[in-house]
Protein backbone atom coordinates (compact mmCIF):
# COMPACT_ATOMS: atom_id res chain seq x y z
CA UNK A 1 0.00 0.00 0.00
CA UNK A 2 1.28 3.47 -0.83
CA UNK A 3 2.07 5.86 1.99
CA UNK A 4 -0.88 8.13 2.86
CA UNK A 5 -0.59 11.63 1.46
CA UNK A 6 0.46 14.40 3.88
CA UNK A 7 -2.37 15.25 6.26
CA UNK A 8 -3.41 18.91 6.07
CA UNK A 9 -5.17 18.92 9.41
CA UNK A 10 -7.66 17.39 11.83
CA UNK A 11 -10.09 16.12 9.19
CA UNK A 12 -7.72 13.56 7.68
CA UNK A 13 -5.15 12.73 10.34
CA UNK A 14 -5.81 9.84 12.71
CA UNK A 15 -3.20 8.69 15.19
CA UNK A 16 -2.75 5.21 16.64
CA UNK A 17 -0.76 5.43 19.88
CA UNK A 18 1.03 2.22 20.89
CA UNK A 19 1.59 1.90 24.66
CA UNK A 20 2.91 -1.43 25.91
CA UNK A 21 2.34 -0.99 29.66
CA UNK A 22 -0.27 0.37 32.07
CA UNK A 23 -0.76 4.15 32.02
CA UNK A 24 -4.47 4.35 32.90
CA UNK A 25 -5.42 5.36 35.46
CA UNK A 26 -2.44 7.71 35.42
CA UNK A 27 -0.99 8.04 38.93
CA UNK A 28 2.75 8.49 38.45
CA UNK A 29 4.96 10.81 36.42
CA UNK A 30 5.65 8.51 33.48
CA UNK A 31 2.03 7.41 33.26
CA UNK A 32 0.80 10.99 33.38
CA UNK A 33 3.30 12.02 30.72
CA UNK A 34 1.79 9.59 28.22
CA UNK A 35 -1.85 9.86 29.28
CA UNK A 36 -1.88 13.67 29.22
CA UNK A 37 0.06 13.83 25.95
CA UNK A 38 -2.59 11.60 24.39
CA UNK A 39 -5.39 13.58 26.03
CA UNK A 40 -4.26 16.96 24.71
CA UNK A 41 -3.20 15.62 21.31
CA UNK A 42 -6.56 13.84 21.10
CA UNK A 43 -8.30 17.18 21.51
CA UNK A 44 -6.61 18.28 18.29
CA UNK A 45 -6.72 15.15 16.11
CA UNK A 46 -8.55 11.81 16.36
CA UNK A 47 -6.43 9.42 18.43
CA UNK A 48 -6.80 5.82 19.57
CA UNK A 49 -4.50 4.22 22.14
CA UNK A 50 -3.69 0.53 21.67
CA UNK A 51 -2.38 -0.62 25.05
CA UNK A 52 -2.06 -3.51 27.49
CA UNK A 53 -5.19 -5.13 28.91
CA UNK A 54 -4.58 -3.77 32.43
CA UNK A 55 -5.34 -0.22 31.28
CA UNK A 56 -8.69 1.20 32.39
CA UNK A 57 -10.37 3.60 29.91
CA UNK A 58 -11.20 6.90 31.60
CA UNK A 59 -14.61 8.50 31.33
CA UNK A 60 -14.61 11.76 29.37
CA UNK A 61 -11.21 11.24 27.70
CA UNK A 62 -10.65 12.87 24.33
CA UNK A 63 -9.33 9.66 22.79
CA UNK A 64 -10.41 6.05 22.43
CA UNK A 65 -8.66 3.20 24.25
CA UNK A 66 -8.18 -0.37 23.04
CA UNK A 67 -6.73 -2.39 25.99
CA UNK A 68 -5.81 -5.48 23.97
CA UNK A 69 -2.07 -6.15 24.37
CA UNK A 70 -0.69 -8.77 26.79
CA UNK A 71 0.79 -7.71 30.13
CA UNK A 72 4.29 -9.00 29.50
CA UNK A 73 7.55 -7.77 28.05
CA UNK A 74 7.69 -10.81 25.79
CA UNK A 75 4.97 -9.13 23.70
CA UNK A 76 7.73 -7.31 21.80
CA UNK A 77 8.76 -10.54 20.06
CA UNK A 78 5.34 -12.10 19.55
CA UNK A 79 4.15 -12.19 15.90
CA UNK A 80 0.56 -12.37 17.15
CA UNK A 81 1.01 -8.95 18.75
CA UNK A 82 2.50 -7.57 15.54
CA UNK A 83 -0.57 -8.78 13.67
CA UNK A 84 -2.84 -7.23 16.31
CA UNK A 85 -1.13 -3.89 15.75
CA UNK A 86 -1.67 -4.11 12.01
CA UNK A 87 -5.31 -5.11 12.46
CA UNK A 88 -5.92 -2.18 14.82
CA UNK A 89 -4.24 0.26 12.44
CA UNK A 90 -6.43 -0.87 9.56
CA UNK A 91 -9.62 -0.91 11.64
CA UNK A 92 -8.92 2.60 12.91
CA UNK A 93 -7.86 3.89 9.46
CA UNK A 94 -4.72 5.23 11.15
CA UNK A 95 -2.53 7.65 9.22
CA UNK A 96 0.26 7.90 11.84
CA UNK A 97 1.68 5.47 14.41
CA UNK A 98 2.87 7.04 17.68
CA UNK A 99 5.29 4.60 19.33
CA UNK A 100 5.77 5.21 23.06
CA UNK A 101 9.29 3.95 23.87
CA UNK A 102 11.35 2.01 21.31
CA UNK A 103 10.60 -1.53 22.44
CA UNK A 104 7.89 -2.24 19.85
CA UNK A 105 10.06 -0.94 17.00
CA UNK A 106 10.02 -4.33 15.24
CA UNK A 107 6.23 -4.30 15.11
CA UNK A 108 6.11 -0.61 14.19
CA UNK A 109 8.43 -0.86 11.20
CA UNK A 110 6.75 -4.06 10.04
CA UNK A 111 3.50 -2.08 10.01
CA UNK A 112 5.13 0.73 8.05
CA UNK A 113 6.42 -1.69 5.43
CA UNK A 114 2.96 -3.20 4.98
CA UNK A 115 0.84 -0.03 5.11
CA UNK A 116 3.06 2.99 4.51
CA UNK A 117 2.04 4.57 7.84
CA UNK A 118 4.81 6.85 9.19
CA UNK A 119 6.24 5.98 12.61
CA UNK A 120 6.75 8.65 15.26
CA UNK A 121 8.97 7.39 18.09
CA UNK A 122 8.45 9.10 21.46
CA UNK A 123 11.66 8.78 23.49
CA UNK A 124 11.14 9.52 27.19
CA UNK A 125 14.82 8.94 28.03
CA UNK A 126 17.82 7.58 26.27
CA UNK A 127 16.77 4.17 27.47
CA UNK A 128 20.06 2.29 27.32
CA UNK A 129 21.77 4.90 29.51
CA UNK A 130 19.09 4.51 32.16
CA UNK A 131 19.56 0.75 32.30
CA UNK A 132 23.34 1.04 32.15
CA UNK A 133 23.17 3.26 35.24
CA UNK A 134 21.00 0.62 36.92
CA UNK A 135 23.67 -2.01 36.23
CA UNK A 136 21.68 -4.13 33.77
CA UNK A 137 24.09 -6.38 31.82
CA UNK A 138 22.06 -6.25 28.59
CA UNK A 139 22.32 -2.49 28.07
CA UNK A 140 24.73 -2.80 25.06
CA UNK A 141 22.11 -4.81 23.17
CA UNK A 142 19.46 -2.21 24.03
CA UNK A 143 21.80 0.53 22.84
CA UNK A 144 22.06 -1.02 19.37
CA UNK A 145 18.33 -1.64 19.17
CA UNK A 146 17.44 1.86 20.38
CA UNK A 147 19.86 3.47 17.95
CA UNK A 148 18.34 1.50 15.07
CA UNK A 149 14.82 2.48 16.14
CA UNK A 150 15.71 6.17 16.35
CA UNK A 151 17.47 6.19 12.97
CA UNK A 152 14.60 4.32 11.31
CA UNK A 153 11.69 6.41 12.63
CA UNK A 154 10.14 9.10 10.46
CA UNK A 155 10.18 11.49 13.43
CA UNK A 156 11.63 11.15 16.95
CA UNK A 157 10.26 13.14 19.88
CA UNK A 158 12.78 13.85 22.65
CA UNK A 159 12.22 15.27 26.12
CA UNK A 160 15.44 17.29 26.29
CA UNK A 161 18.03 18.92 24.07
CA UNK A 162 20.65 16.72 25.72
CA UNK A 163 18.83 13.54 24.69
CA UNK A 164 18.40 14.81 21.15
CA UNK A 165 22.07 15.76 20.90
CA UNK A 166 23.04 12.29 22.07
CA UNK A 167 20.82 10.66 19.46
CA UNK A 168 22.26 12.84 16.72
CA UNK A 169 25.93 12.42 17.65
CA UNK A 170 25.92 8.82 18.95
CA UNK A 171 22.99 7.15 17.19
CA UNK A 172 23.39 8.99 13.89
CA UNK A 173 19.85 10.42 13.82
CA UNK A 174 19.34 13.25 11.34
CA UNK A 175 18.50 16.49 13.21
CA UNK A 176 15.65 17.35 10.85
CA UNK A 177 13.88 14.16 11.96
CA UNK A 178 13.69 15.29 15.60
CA UNK A 179 11.44 17.48 17.74
CA UNK A 180 11.69 18.47 21.41
CA UNK A 181 8.50 17.55 23.27
CA UNK A 182 9.01 18.30 26.98
CA UNK A 183 7.04 16.69 29.76
CA UNK A 184 3.98 18.92 30.04
CA UNK A 185 2.02 20.27 32.95
CA UNK A 186 -1.59 21.16 33.62
CA UNK A 187 -2.88 24.22 35.50
CA UNK A 188 -2.87 23.61 39.24
CA UNK A 189 -6.31 22.45 40.47
CA UNK A 190 -7.89 23.80 43.67
CA UNK A 191 -6.17 22.07 46.56
CA UNK A 192 -8.21 22.99 49.62
CA UNK A 193 -6.98 24.44 52.91
CA UNK A 194 -3.30 23.55 53.50
CA UNK A 195 -3.72 24.01 57.24
CA UNK A 196 -6.21 21.14 57.32
CA UNK A 197 -3.61 18.71 55.99
CA UNK A 198 -0.95 20.11 58.30
CA UNK A 199 -3.28 19.47 61.20
CA UNK A 200 -3.93 15.91 60.05
CA UNK A 201 -0.18 15.31 59.84
CA UNK A 202 0.45 16.90 63.23
CA UNK A 203 2.71 19.62 61.81
CA UNK A 204 2.34 23.07 63.36
CA UNK A 205 2.31 26.37 61.45
CA UNK A 206 5.83 27.31 62.60
CA UNK A 207 7.40 24.04 61.46
CA UNK A 208 8.77 23.86 57.91
CA UNK A 209 7.04 21.11 55.93
CA UNK A 210 9.43 19.68 53.35
CA UNK A 211 7.98 17.33 50.74
CA UNK A 212 9.51 14.57 48.66
CA UNK A 213 7.20 12.61 46.36
CA UNK A 214 7.88 10.00 43.72
CA UNK A 215 7.71 6.32 42.84
CA UNK A 216 9.64 5.02 45.82
CA UNK A 217 10.11 1.48 44.49
CA UNK A 218 12.34 2.84 41.73
CA UNK A 219 16.05 2.67 42.54
CA UNK A 220 17.00 6.36 42.06
CA UNK A 221 14.08 7.52 44.23
CA UNK A 222 14.70 4.79 46.79
CA UNK A 223 18.30 5.94 47.12
CA UNK A 224 17.07 9.51 47.57
CA UNK A 225 14.85 8.37 50.45
CA UNK A 226 17.77 6.59 52.11
CA UNK A 227 19.89 9.73 51.64
CA UNK A 228 17.21 11.90 53.22
CA UNK A 229 17.47 9.86 56.42
CA UNK A 230 21.25 9.45 56.39
CA UNK A 231 22.44 12.76 54.95
CA UNK A 232 19.81 15.49 54.74
CA UNK A 233 18.20 15.17 58.16
CA UNK A 234 21.54 15.50 60.03
CA UNK A 235 22.55 18.44 57.81
CA UNK A 236 19.29 20.27 58.57
CA UNK A 237 19.46 19.50 62.28
CA UNK A 238 22.98 20.92 62.34
CA UNK A 239 21.52 24.21 61.09
CA UNK A 240 19.00 24.27 63.94
CA UNK A 241 15.92 24.22 61.71
CA UNK A 242 12.47 23.25 62.93
CA UNK A 243 11.26 20.96 60.15
CA UNK A 244 9.38 17.81 59.18
CA UNK A 245 9.98 15.89 55.96
CA UNK A 246 6.97 14.17 54.42
CA UNK A 247 7.53 11.31 51.96
CA UNK A 248 4.79 10.35 49.51
CA UNK A 249 4.78 7.63 46.90
CA UNK A 250 4.21 4.05 45.88
CA UNK A 251 6.35 1.29 47.34
CA UNK A 252 4.93 -2.08 46.30
CA UNK A 253 8.11 -3.89 45.29
CA UNK A 254 9.46 -6.36 47.83
CA UNK A 255 13.02 -5.30 47.03
CA UNK A 256 12.38 -1.84 48.50
CA UNK A 257 10.45 -2.69 51.66
CA UNK A 258 13.54 -1.90 53.72
CA UNK A 259 12.62 1.76 53.25
CA UNK A 260 9.57 1.23 55.46
CA UNK A 261 11.87 0.23 58.32
CA UNK A 262 13.68 3.58 58.28
CA UNK A 263 12.65 5.78 61.19
CA UNK A 264 13.31 9.31 62.37
CA UNK A 265 11.04 11.62 64.40
CA UNK A 266 11.43 14.37 61.80
CA UNK A 267 10.41 12.16 58.84
CA UNK A 268 6.85 11.05 58.10
CA UNK A 269 6.21 8.41 55.42
CA UNK A 270 2.68 9.09 54.17
CA UNK A 271 2.85 6.28 51.61
CA UNK A 272 0.81 6.25 48.41
CA UNK A 273 -1.68 9.14 48.66
CA UNK A 274 -4.79 9.50 46.45
CA UNK A 275 -4.11 13.16 45.63
CA UNK A 276 -0.73 14.86 45.85
CA UNK A 277 -2.06 18.40 45.27
CA UNK A 278 -2.92 19.09 48.95
CA UNK A 279 0.61 18.08 49.92
CA UNK A 280 2.11 20.53 47.42
CA UNK A 281 -0.17 23.25 48.82
CA UNK A 282 0.79 22.50 52.42
CA UNK A 283 4.54 22.17 51.82
CA UNK A 284 6.98 25.01 52.32
CA UNK A 285 9.44 23.42 49.88
CA UNK A 286 9.71 20.46 47.55
CA UNK A 287 12.94 18.45 47.78
CA UNK A 288 14.60 16.56 44.94
CA UNK A 289 17.80 14.91 46.19
CA UNK A 290 17.84 12.44 43.27
CA UNK A 291 21.26 11.82 41.69
CA UNK A 292 20.68 9.02 39.19
CA UNK A 293 18.16 7.77 36.67
CA UNK A 294 17.29 9.14 33.26
CA UNK A 295 15.28 11.79 31.47
CA UNK A 296 13.54 14.76 33.03
CA UNK A 297 12.55 14.56 36.69
CA UNK A 298 8.81 14.96 36.19
CA UNK A 299 8.29 15.43 39.91
CA UNK A 300 10.12 18.78 39.66
CA UNK A 301 7.89 20.03 36.84
CA UNK A 302 4.79 18.91 38.74
CA UNK A 303 5.96 20.78 41.84
CA UNK A 304 6.68 23.96 39.88
CA UNK A 305 3.26 23.69 38.24
CA UNK A 306 1.80 23.75 41.77
CA UNK A 307 3.84 26.93 42.52
CA UNK A 308 6.09 25.06 44.95
CA UNK A 309 9.66 26.22 45.42
CA UNK A 310 12.05 23.36 44.62
CA UNK A 311 15.52 22.61 45.96
CA UNK A 312 17.33 20.05 43.84
CA UNK A 313 20.69 18.62 43.01
CA UNK A 314 21.84 19.60 39.53
CA UNK A 315 21.16 16.09 38.25
CA UNK A 316 17.51 16.32 39.26
CA UNK A 317 17.00 19.50 37.22
CA UNK A 318 18.64 18.32 34.02
CA UNK A 319 16.57 18.96 30.92
CA UNK A 320 14.51 21.69 32.60
CA UNK A 321 14.68 25.17 31.08
CA UNK A 322 15.81 27.18 34.09
CA UNK A 323 15.36 30.46 32.21
CA UNK A 324 11.60 30.17 32.81
CA UNK A 325 11.63 29.07 36.47
CA UNK A 326 12.72 32.34 38.09
CA UNK A 327 13.84 31.76 41.68
CA UNK A 328 11.45 28.84 42.13
CA UNK A 329 14.11 26.23 41.27
CA UNK A 330 17.27 26.26 43.39
CA UNK A 331 20.03 23.83 42.41
CA UNK A 332 23.29 22.78 44.06
CA UNK A 333 26.15 20.48 43.08
CA UNK A 334 25.35 16.77 43.18
CA UNK A 335 26.09 15.16 46.53
CA UNK A 336 26.87 18.41 48.39
CA UNK A 337 24.52 17.94 51.32
CA UNK A 338 25.76 20.98 53.22
CA UNK A 339 24.97 23.17 50.21
CA UNK A 340 21.61 21.45 49.80
CA UNK A 341 20.68 22.21 53.41
CA UNK A 342 21.86 25.81 53.04
CA UNK A 343 19.84 26.33 49.86
CA UNK A 344 16.83 24.84 51.57
CA UNK A 345 17.12 27.20 54.54
CA UNK A 346 17.55 30.24 52.28
CA UNK A 347 14.55 29.21 50.15
CA UNK A 348 12.10 28.99 53.04
CA UNK A 349 9.50 31.72 52.84
CA UNK A 350 9.63 32.18 49.07
CA UNK A 351 5.91 32.14 48.46
CA UNK A 352 5.88 33.70 44.99
CA UNK A 353 4.12 32.06 42.08
CA UNK A 354 5.92 30.20 39.32
CA UNK A 355 6.50 32.57 36.35
CA UNK A 356 3.96 32.54 33.51
CA UNK A 357 6.83 31.83 31.12
CA UNK A 358 7.11 28.39 32.69
CA UNK A 359 3.51 27.57 31.85
CA UNK A 360 3.98 28.88 28.32
CA UNK A 361 6.97 26.59 27.86
CA UNK A 362 5.54 23.47 29.49
CA UNK A 363 1.76 23.75 28.99
CA UNK A 364 0.27 20.78 27.14
CA UNK A 365 -1.75 22.95 24.76
CA UNK A 366 1.32 24.57 23.28
CA UNK A 367 3.29 21.33 23.21
CA UNK A 368 0.66 19.37 21.31
CA UNK A 369 0.06 22.26 18.90
CA UNK A 370 3.72 22.07 17.89
CA UNK A 371 3.49 18.30 17.51
CA UNK A 372 0.39 18.54 15.32
CA UNK A 373 2.09 21.10 13.10
CA UNK A 374 5.06 18.78 12.61
CA UNK A 375 2.92 15.71 11.96
CA UNK A 376 1.16 17.57 9.17
CA UNK A 377 4.48 17.57 7.31
CA UNK A 378 4.98 13.79 7.34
Amino acid sequence: MARPSPCPGHARMKILSLVWFQVLPARFGGQKGIALFNEYLGRRVPLTCLCSVNNEPQRGASYAVRPELPVAQRQFLQPAVWKSLEAAAREESATHLLLEFPYHALAAFRLRRRTGIPVILHEHNIEYRRFRALGKPWWPLLRRYEAWACRSADLVLFKTESDRDHAVTVFGVRPEKTLIVPYGIEPAPPSGDPETLRGELGIGPDTALLLFAGTLDYTPNAQAVADIYAQLVPALEARGLDFRIVLCGRNRNEAFQHLNALRHPRVLNAGEVPDIAPYFAAADLFLNPVRSGGGVQTKVLDALAQHSTVVSFDFGAQGIDRSVTGNKLQCVADGDWAAFAEALEHSLGRWGRTPEAFFGRYGWDGITARVQERLNLL
